[in-house]
C-alpha cells in the first residue's frame, strides 16, 4: 500500500502536476491521521474494558469480604443482647431486692457479664488493598466509593464504642477481684476442674454486691453504654453493609 501511494506521489510530481499532487498529500496526512485516531481509540478501548474487568474483580471480592463482614456483625450482636439482657436482670435486682436470691444464681448472672468482651471481627483485606494501590478511583459508581472511603471511619467509630463497653466490663471485673470472690464464681458455676480450683467448703458469698452503689454504677454504665453500642453503632454500620452489597450486585448484574 505504501509504495502503491508511493507511485502515485512520483507520476503526479513527474508530469508537474503540482496542485493535484498538494491535494494527494494533504489526502495521504488524513489518512494517517485517521489511522492513528482509530488506533488510539482501540487502545483506549482495550484499557477502558481492562479497567472495567479489575473493577469488576475488585467489586466481587469486596462484596464476599463485607458479606462475611455482616454475618460477624449480626453475631456480634446477637451476643451483645445476651450481655445487656443479662445486665438488665442483675440491675433489676437493684430495683427490686430479692432477699432469697442463692450466691450461684447471682454468679450465673455475673459470670456472662464480667466474661464479655466486645469485638466485632472486621475484615478488609480486599478493600485495603483497592485503596492503597489507587484503584478507588476506577470504582465508578459513586455511591459504592463514598461508602468504601468511608467506611474505615466508621469502622473506628464502632470500635471506640466497644472500648468504652470493655473498660466498664474490667472495672467490674476489677472491683470483684478487689473486694468479692472470684473462687467462689468458678465455684458455683461449677468449673473448678477445668480451672485447677479447689471446691471451698466455706461459702464466699458475693451477695454483698447488690448492695453496693459503686458496683450498681459501673454496672448501670455497662448497660447504657452497650444499648448505645447496639442501637447507634452496630444497627447503623448493619444497614452500611446491607447497602454497600446491595449497590455492588446492582453493578455486577450489568
Amino acid at each position: 500500500m505504501i509504495k502503491f501511494f508511493r507511485r502515485i506521489r512520483k507520476s503526479l510530481l513527474s508530469e508537474n502536476k503540482f496542485s493535484k499532487y498538494f491535494l494527494y498529500a494533504i489526502g495521504e496526512i488524513i489518512l494517517v491521521v485517521i489511522g492513528i485516531l482509530i488506533a488510539l481509540q482501540i487502545n483506549t478501548w482495550n484499557e477502558g474494558k481492562k479497567t472495567k474487568e479489575e473493577e469488576l474483580k475488585y467489586l466481587l471480592l469486596i462484596k464476599q469480604e463485607m458479606q462475611g463482614n455482616l454475618h460477624t456483625l449480626r453475631l456480634e450482636k446477637k451476643v451483645l443482647a445476651n450481655f445487656i439482657a443479662s445486665l438488665s436482670q442483675l440491675l433489676e435486682l437493684y430495683a427490686t431486692p430479692d432477699t432469697r436470691i442463692s450466691n450461684k444464681k447471682l454468679s450465673e448472672i455475673l459470670v456472662p457479664i464480667l466474661s464479655n468482651d466486645m469485638d466485632f471481627y472486621f475484615k478488609d483485606g480486599t478493600l485495603k488493598e483497592v485503596i492503597s494501590t489507587g484503584n478507588l478511583k476506577d470504582i465508578t459508581n459513586d455511591s459504592i466509593r463514598n461508602i468504601l472511603a468511608s467506611i474505615g471511619g466508621n469502622l473506628e467509630r464502632v470500635r471506640s464504642q466497644e472500648n468504652r463497653v470493655n473498660d466498664y466490663i474490667s472495672k467490674g471485673n476489677n472491683f470483684i477481684e478487689k473486694y468479692g470472690s472470684i473462687k467462689q464464681m468458678v465455684t458455683d458455676l461449677g468449673a473448678n476442674e477445668v480451672y485447677g480450683i479447689p471446691t471451698y467448703s466455706k461459702e464466699n458469698s458475693n451477695l454483698f454486691l447488690l448492695r453496693n452503689e459503686e458496683f450498681e454504677s459501673i454496672m448501670a454504665f455497662a448497660s447504657l453504654t452497650g444499648v448505645s453500642l447496639n442501637e447507634e453503632y452496630y444497627i447503623v454500620f448493619e444497614e452500611e453493609l446491607k447497602t454497600l452489597i446491595g449497590l455492588i450486585d446492582k453493578e455486577l448484574e450489568q
